[in-house]
């Protein structure tokens, strides 16, 4: 009788032990995931406010930034304090500042101090390979750092030259993002020979591809002829890529 009655007991207790973990067990599973759940949203507002911070110290930066070139900018609409004359290969003088062509390219810091432009006080220099307008885009680039989508389309060629031979990295960085965009059928080769003047192997590739990819309609164009008579060693390059 005695031993029935603890063995009662004992499978009460078993039942009453096992219940009550599964029972906890839940509970803390429960309670672990609320747990975890609110580390996570703290996580991702801590990451969200961190973002915001970050995108304010940034828009506090351009502005400032803006602003600063702002001045240049306005220094060369307004011609203030000039001290050189720029002279395309057509059309008038461009009032611009000795400093600020210095500071943007070696070729002209090397230019302008040199001996011989110290001996003369050189205040005039001549940029032949601009036409008035190119050459307008292109000191407007040096002293605002930007130029919009329009002007840049109009004179990219004579920009990406420029950029190459007065080594000016970010004109050449610049022309390079936005060459890209301008890529289509239309001026494919065009920006194939620019990559081959400027030594520049993102935009060779990427006119190749596109040359590749619209052959057809690129051969047939009018200007592919001309093009393949003046660039032989340019058609080889197309010919080894396909």
């Amino acid at each position: 009788m005695m031993n029935t009655m603890n063995k009662i007991s004992y499978s009460a207790d078993t039942k009453y032990l096992s219940t009550w973990g599964t029972t906890n067990a839940r509970r803390w599973n429960e309670e672990a995931e609320v747990k975890v759940k609110r580390m996570k949203r703290e996580v991702e507002q801590a990451k969200e406010n961190e973002v915001k911070q970050v995108k304010e110290e940034m828009q506090k930066r351009e502005e400032l930034w803006i602003n600063y070139l702002g001045g240049l900018a306005a220094a060369f609409t307004e011609e203030s304090y000039s001290d050189i004359q720029i002279k395309p290969a057509n059309g008038p003088f461009i009032p611009a500042h000795k400093f600020l062509l210095a500071t943007r390219s070696e070729v002209f810091k090397h230019m302008l101090s040199s001996d011989t432009c110290k001996a003369a006080q050189i205040d005039s220099v001549c940029l032949p390979e601009f036409n008035h307008e190119e050459l307008q885009t292109f000191l407007e680039f040096l002293y605002c750092g930007n130029l919009s989508k329009e002007k840049f389309g109009m004179h990219y060629c004579s920009l990406a030259l420029a950029s190459h031979k007065y080594a000016i990295p970010h004109l050449q960085k610049f022309c390079e993002e936005h060459i890209l965009e301008l890529l289509d059928s239309s001026n494919a080769l065009k920006v194939l020979e620019i990559s081959e003047i400027c030594s520049n192997e993102t935009l060779k590739v990427a006119a190749l591809e596109w040359i590749l990819k619209h052959k057809k309609e690129i051969t047939g164009s009018p200007s592919f002829e001309e093009f393949a008579i003046q660039n032989p060693h340019l058609m080889v390059h197309i010919i080894r890529y396909s």
